[in-house]
């Protein structure tokens, strides 16, 4: 037999062959598919079927048919054929009724969930329709559907009327600033709790991560304000007991103590304490400083809230603070390092519908 000539004997072009040379190479291809591929080269080297099944470790008539296959259908020939697969066991009225269920809420069914899971479908099924349907099938047709009822996330409409306005005046700011004046975020984190671990923290060992104790005792809150300028990511603390208006005109006139010279532009929130009569009347006093206020329901355009989030979890996150003063030195520790060694701008990469208007 291995002194026979077969007929099915594959001659490529250069096209078809540098297509199939590139189908072995890239590591995506399922493995059947680059073994056919692989066939089908060694055919066009001149190898026989006989030398091409030692090669590959397969069966001569594996490697006819797909040689048969190839020269009929050329790469498609190489894919898989439709097969018809084992029938439904679950009609298609069944499934129907499950995706029209799992986007309802469960309440309106009479039933006292706030959202569907696979087991509450099945029981549901068949306690309203008298269909035993397994929760491995349901699984896998919402895995099918690309539906997920575990899943929830929030979301906001935004109720601001001119929100794409002042978003669009803020992400220009981030992107082209002014070039003489000074540009900073500023905003305030109320709330940052000192907490004292009851026990002191196990440290990282080989295989085994650092680990925190549970229990806690809670030893005062502080206030932080915090100012990032846009242009050279420099930041500048303070930490008070509270957000009152007092506090947060001192903030601003330290704001003008370090910054001395041209124009001074805040981003920060509406909230009263900037737009109260307090605020309105600092800022005749001081005719160099605007507020450049974010939209209601806009405090992620912001970018001091990313620097709040960097502190957080760099400096304070399962850490152990005995009160309120570690708490702070903490805080302006890691402002002070910010700044000597990680200082940097920010990148801006929103693109969204504000920067095209």
């Amino acid at each position: 037999m291995q002194g026979r000539v077969s007929r099915y004997r594959a001659k490529l072009n250069p096209k078809p062959r540098k297509r199939l040379e590139a189908l072995v190479r890239r590591r995506s291809p399922q493995h059947w598919l680059v073994q056919r591929a692989r066939i089908v080269l060694l055919s066009h080297q001149g190898r026989r079927i006989c030398e091409i099944c030692e090669a590959l470790s397969v069966d001569h008539q594996v490697v006819r048919r797909w040689l048969k296959r190839y020269l009929k259908d050329g790469y498609d020939g190489l894919k898989d054929g439709h097969r018809a697969g084992r029938p439904a066991s679950i009609e298609a009225e069944i499934w129907q009724k499950v995706a029209t269920l799992v986007v309802q809420s469960p309440e309106q069914f009479g039933v006292p969930l706030a959202r569907w899971s696979v087991r509450s479908l099945a029981r549901f099924m068949k306690a309203k329709y008298g269909w035993q349907i397994g929760r491995s099938s349901i699984s896998r047709f919402l895995r099918a559907m690309a539906l997920k009822p575990h899943r929830v996330r929030y979301w906001l409409n935004p109720k601001d009327p001119d929100f794409d306005e002042k978003a669009a005046r803020i992400c220009k700011l981030y992107v082209a600033p002014p070039p003489k004046a000074t540009v900073l975020s500023i905003d305030e984190k109320p709330g940052i709790q000192a907490l004292r671990r009851l026990s002191r923290t196990r440290r990282l060992r080989p295989h085994r991560p650092t680990r925190v104790e549970f229990e806690y005792e809670r030893k005062g809150t502080r206030n932080l304000f915090a100012a990032f300028n846009i242009k050279t990511g420099e930041v500048l603390v303070w930490v008070t007991p509270d957000r009152s208006q007092p506090y947060v005109l001192s903030f601003l006139d330290q704001l003008l103590r370090r910054y001395r010279r041209g124009p001074l532009i805040l981003i920060t929130d509406n909230i009263s304490t900037r737009t109260g009569p307090a605020a309105k009347k600092w800022l005749a006093k001081h005719s160099r400083v605007s507020f450049v206020f974010t939209p209601k329901h806009g405090s992620w355009l912001n970018q001091v809230e990313i620097w709040f989030g960097i502190l957080t979890r760099s400096a304070l996150a399962h850490r152990s603070f005995g009160d309120v003063a570690h708490l702070a030195r903490a805080i302006y520790a890691f402002a002070r390092h910010w700044n000597d060694a990680l200082a940097r701008p920010f990148e801006w990469t929103y693109t969204g519908k504000v920067l095209r208007v």
